[in-house]
């Protein structure tokens, strides 16, 4: 695994292979807190579903992460609940009352939101953009973590300390194998 920083908080992490998407989520599953959200974009396939499926290992959830497309949430038990949101079918923001998202916001717990679009606008809340890009190689990805607000560009600090810490205290652009 390789990680950057750059301008503006920016941290952009390149995952040579899926068990590197799933380690950096269990990484960063030990840093949430309480309210923390994220907000996850990129192709179909690109390893959204993967990385949340690390991030419940990392709170600690005896459930693995499946993709909430059809049921559109998901709520995981661990340390810190999780929920996890699908909105790819959704045509539009007036779809969303049912869901009752206002409600889910105020409890104890960590979110992380797929094809959030319909949802970002409105709330006025800080989060973090992860953005998910194909690499060269066919398993390769690029994440790229957009903080908005202090609270994430703080998670992006410690995320690149923990994954520093995963290259043995090596170059920080050293990789750590799949």
């Amino acid at each position: 695994m390789r990680v950057e920083k750059e301008a503006g908080g920016k941290l952009v992490v390149w995952s040579g292979c899926p068990a590197e998407t799933e380690e950096l989520g269990k990484v960063l599953g030990g840093i949430l807190q309480p309210g923390d959200l994220f907000f996850l974009s990129g192709d179909l396939g690109s390893g959204k579903t993967l990385f949340v499926r690390g991030v419940t290992l990392g709170l600690g959830s005896a459930e693995m992460a499946t993709s909430p497309t059809f049921a559109l949430i998901h709520r995981y038990e661990g340390e810190l609940p999780l929920y996890h949101l699908d909105l790819y079918r959704l045509a539009g923001p007036e779809e969303l009352a049912p869901l009752a998202l206002d409600e889910i916001m105020e409890e104890e717990a960590a979110f992380m939101i797929e094809w959030g679009a319909p949802v970002k606008a409105d709330w006025a809340a800080p989060y973090m953009e992860v953005v998910f890009a194909r690499g060269e190689a066919e398993e390769e990805r690029i994440l790229t973590f957009q903080p908005a607000g202090e609270r994430y560009q703080r998670i992006n600090h410690a995320l690149w300390l923990a994954l520093h810490e995963c290259t043995n205290n090596e170059d920080v652009n050293g990789e750590c194998g799949c």
